[in-house]
């Protein structure tokens, strides 16, 4: 018997908006049933786009969906996930979660009194340069990860630190396998009137310290991750997208194409292993989407749940509390 496919609308037609319901409107496998949003002008440009169906109202949409992709301004996102909820509805909210942990608190304790899945949009989880290099770096030493982003006034109702280092609060925690025990965090004003730039050190249990450096004040889009562990330093471009690999191994990370020196050092000579590494393409959002339909399907947790999504969003709030206290 063939298994009766989900219906999924999405709430909020804007930036990303508009990305979601591109790759919903495609799926084959889910009906996709329309979107709201509150600029029916706009709305009614996007439907004729993508041929969709506009909802003037969002309690209609709501009702005839199985599952909503909540991907309005952040301010927005408790007050929607609520109604969805309550209408036993389940949801993908994009990241983050909600602007306090009040809200995430209610919205994962109200979807586990009505048996929902909470979906939430940390889309690096997806990135198959990520995933390449989780693979390589399995017990790192130290973590660095710049985002850059030249300024754009949508978003700026949220600090950069929920904006953008969001993304790397919640790649981070995924790759060490160790509680925070110390944040040290700057940060400053500068073209809106939340945090527009922000770095934060963060200290692990385990011994693991991670560097976060954030800004929406750029020329051009950066996103660099550096790693290091025992005898091996990766230097990641995400923009490329490519992983530069050095290591004093030849482990199972170098291929035969690796390139190897011969390096004179003080402590004598040593061989330094080289290999550059394109990993394959994929569609991170679409990977994301598919989690999120296996998910409802299964009625298993996703890749990123509402927990996981909160713990981003505590750490986030910690690392923006110390740059006002700093006097940002």
């Amino acid at each position: 018997m063939m298994q009766k496919k989900i219906k999924i609308g999405v709430i909020g037609a804007g930036h990303l908006g508009k990305y979601h319901i591109n790759h919903l409107s495609k799926h084959a496998s889910i009906d996709f049933v329309g979107f709201f949003d509150t600029n029916q002008k706009s709305a009614a440009s996007v439907a004729k786009e993508f041929s969709a169906k506009n909802f003037e109202d969002m309690d209609d949409l709501i009702s005839i969906s199985d599952a909503l992709h909540i991907v309005t301004p952040t301010n927005f996102h408790h007050e929607i996930a609520i109604m969805c909820l309550q209408n036993n509805k389940d949801i993908f909210i994009e990241k983050p979660i909600t602007s306090n942990t009040t809200q995430a608190t209610e919205i994962i304790e109200l979807a586990l009194s009505k048996k929902c899945i909470v979906q939430v949009g940390h889309i690096e989880r997806f990135n198959p340069t990520i995933n390449k290099l989780k693979d390589i770096v399995s017990e790192p030493h130290y973590i660095e990860i710049e985002r850059l982003a030249p300024f754009q006034a949508r978003g700026t109702e949220v600090p950069v630190v929920l904006d953008l280092m969001v993304h790397d609060i919640d790649l981070i925690m995924s790759m060490v396998d160790s509680n925070i025990v110390d944040i040290h965090a700057s940060g400053a004003k500068m073209m809106s009137e939340t945090v527009d730039l922000a770095h934060a050190h963060i200290k692990f249990g385990n011994g693991v310290v991670a560097n976060l450096k954030s800004s929406r004040i750029a020329q051009n889009y950066v996103r660099k991750i550096r790693t290091y562990q025992n005898n091996l330093y990766t230097i990641t471009d995400l923009m490329i997208p490519q992983i530069e690999v050095y290591g004093l191994e030849k482990t199972s990370t170098f291929s035969d194409k690796c390139i190897e020196r011969a390096i004179d050092t003080a402590s004598g000579a040593k061989n330094l292993f080289y290999e550059k590494i394109i990993p394959e393409k994929q569609d991170a959002l679409l990977a994301e989407i598919n989690d999120f339909i296996k998910s409802i399907n299964s009625r298993n947790a996703p890749k990123v749940d509402g927990k996981q999504g909160l713990q981003a969003l505590e750490i986030a709030l910690d690392i923006e509390n110390k740059i006002i206290g700093n006097g940002t």
